[in-house]
Formats: structure tokens, sequence, C-alpha cells
């Protein structure tokens, strides 16, 4: 999803270009630069091998995996439903926003006033440990959709 319609600011790899106010950011393991692309698949010895992992897990598990651990990541403030056709894993009984699980899976957040590039590259890496503890290998985009500012102190309404 890399190459978003209007202005906005894209993150690839080891560098952020910026276009314009209402930032609109992505990282992928396509347009990564360099580094590893796919993370190992892993399994931990008391609950089975990762392919019965991979068998278990539902959607839901997944997503609500993957939303709490970039929700830890330091600068993220929320997931997002992204800027057209919202993005979200529908599932019996409700849906995760922000997160659509697929190929490749998507990611959509909002930032706090932080560098871009380290901040969607640690997301990455907390989806990518999530989908090995599952067994699985997916690439991973990165969508920042907004970049949360404070508002200075000095600011009126209305002036």
């Amino acid at each position: 999803m890399s190459g978003r319609a209007g202005p906005g600011t894209t993150a690839r790899g080891d560098r952020a270009e910026t276009t314009g106010p209402g930032a609109t950011a992505t990282t992928s393991d396509a347009t990564r630069s360099s580094g590893p692309t796919a993370a190992t698949a892993t399994a931990s010895p008391t609950s089975g091998n990762a392919t019965e992992q991979a068998q278990r897990a539902d959607p839901a598990t997944v997503a609500a995996e993957i939303r709490t651990a970039v929700l830890a990541v330091p600068g993220v403030t929320r997931l997002t439903p992204g800027t057209g056709v919202e993005v979200a894993t529908h599932f019996p009984g409700g849906k995760i926003t922000g997160i659509r699980l697929g190929e490749p899976i998507e990611v959509h957040v909002e930032i706090g006033p932080v560098p871009i590039a380290p901040v969607a590259e640690q997301i990455r890496d907390a989806v990518r440990d999530v989908l090995g503890r599952f067994g699985r290998r997916s690439p991973v985009e990165v969508v920042v959709d907004d970049i949360d500012l404070p508002v200075p102190a000095t600011a009126t309404v209305g002036n």
C-alpha cells in the first residue's frame, strides 16, 4: 500500500519522505531496503509445534494479540480504521479495527510526534513476533494514518 493518493509522509525501510500535511506513511517487507524480510516460526516448548499453533489460531485471537503488541510500541497512540474502506479483522461477535489479516497483513495506526520510520519498524517487528508465535510468516504493512500533535498551551480557539 505504499504510494497513497494525496499528500502525506511515506516511510520506507530506513528513510521517510514528507510530501505535505495529512500524513500517510507505510512500511512493509516489500519496501524494506535491508535486513530480514520474514519472521522465523518458533513454538514454545509447552504449546506444541508451530503447525498446531497455526491451526488453532483463529483470526480473532491473532488480531487481538497483534493489537496488544502494536499498542505496546512506544509512540503508538491508537489503531485507526484507515482512510477509505474500513480496515478491520471481522469475526463472529465482533471486529478489531486497524488490523487486516491477509497477504500482506495491514496495521493502521496513529502515532505521537515521533520519528515515523523507527516506530513503523518497531510495529512491524512486534507483529512479526506475534505471527511467529502462531507459526505464521506473512509480509507486514504498517500505515501511519495520522500523527497526534499536542496543542500548544498558548493556542486559543477562534483566533
